[in-house]
């Protein structure tokens, strides 16, 4: 078990390492499904985060999660599910992470100071896509 989650966080940080490259001054975690518990098993970044997010807390990752649709947060500020861990984040992309087997993780983009564009849109649905496939072997 504890190599299954070894390999998981290595693919994960290596997934959230390409995202923050292609996107400037954001956060990037990737929370992966543990049952009812959404874990940050990578993560980017100079903010804190929240390590592990339980299903009835809630949360935009976890909206992304039950819908499987990515979530666009514009203002988290006015955004009930928002999970605050920064004052400073002003907007937030979280992507479900597909395999077979549904949704297996979640990429999730904070912006301090600023709004997401399409650019930001479109990165994080591409490495979303990629990291479900790499994800694939250990979704069983």
């Amino acid at each position: 078990m504890e190599e299954r989650e070894s390999d998981i966080s290595k693919i994960c940080e290596e997934s959230v390492r390409r995202l923050a490259m292609r996107l400037e001054d954001v956060e990037v975690g990737c929370l992966f499904r543990f049952g009812d518990v959404l874990r940050h098993v990578a993560h980017t970044g100079r903010l804190h985060l929240i390590y592990e997010i339980p299903s009835d807390q809630g949360g935009v990752a976890w909206r992304a999660a039950h819908h499987g649709e990515m979530q666009l947060v514009e203002d988290v500020g006015s955004d009930p599910d928002y999970l605050a861990a920064d004052e400073s984040v002003r907007s937030e992309i979280a992507a479900p992470v597909r395999s077979s087997v549904g949704v297996v993780a979640v990429l999730d983009v904070e912006f301090p100071g600023r709004v997401f564009d399409q650019v930001a849109i479109a990165a994080v649905e591409d490495e979303a896509e990629r990291l479900g496939g790499e994800l694939e072997p250990y979704s069983s």
